[in-house]
């Protein structure tokens, strides 16, 4: 990575770390994506029951593949031709497995976390049932506030991801938010962290690069 960037990302990283401490949401930050996944595995215990929500930057820096190697027992989405029932199964154990981890779709510089699902299956779990919530993004996720989050979200990461997973919807078509009423909508729920109850529970990885959506 070009050095100015990498400061960049540095500087406004632990401003975002400082702002997430205060919310009671722990965050630590790895300057290089391949160091990005030994950090995720260091925070999960050994035995530990793991489900995983939908992330494109889990895949990026090999933690998907880090979790199916490591000592822990994975609750696996992405297992190939997982049939959709399956699939529905593995969703619900997530709900009260002992650790979840995901990605996250924006991050405000007053550490607030903001994800839109089209099932919740990921924003579940994030908000109640296992007892360590860790999370992975890249500093490009992010954002001065909430209103930059939510239109960072409708008119970048919602458009790119329904294109990306073949959605049938407007904005997969156009590139820009339609608000649209499509059966296959990805964008049905929006949830915003503010703060923790329990500082020990939630943990985000931030990483210096351009990452996931």
């Amino acid at each position: 990575m070009e050095q100015n960037i990498a400061w960049f990302y540095e500087r406004r990283a632990e401003s975002v770390i400082e702002a997430l401490k205060k919310n009671r949401i722990n965050a630590s930050y790895v300057a290089d994506p391949a160091q990005a996944a030994a950090a995720v595995m260091a925070l999960i215990p050994e035995g530990a029951s793991v489900g995983m929500g939908g992330s494109v930057t889990m895949f990026q820096t090999g933690l998907v593949e880090a979790l199916r190697q490591g000592p822990v027992k994975l609750i696996d989405r992405y297992e190939p031709n997982i049939v959709p029932a399956g699939m529905a199964a593995r969703f619900k154990q997530a709900l009260t497995a002992d650790v979840f981890v995901s990605g996250v779709n924006a991050i405000t510089e007053q550490g607030e976390l903001v994800f839109v699902d089209a099932t919740c299956n990921r924003v579940a779990p994030i908000l109640y049932g296992p007892d360590r919530v860790i999370l992975i993004a890249g500093c490009n996720k992010i954002t001065p506030n909430l209103a930059y989050a939510q239109e960072r979200i409708r008119h970048f990461v919602a458009p790119t991801n329904a294109k990306r997973i073949n959605r049938k919807t407007p904005c997969a078509v156009t590139g820009r938010c339609e608000d649209c009423a499509s059966p296959e909508r990805i964008c049905n729920a929006t949830v915003v962290i503010h703060k923790q109850a329990n500082p020990q529970r939630m943990h985000l990885v931030l990483v210096g690069g351009e990452l996931g959506y």
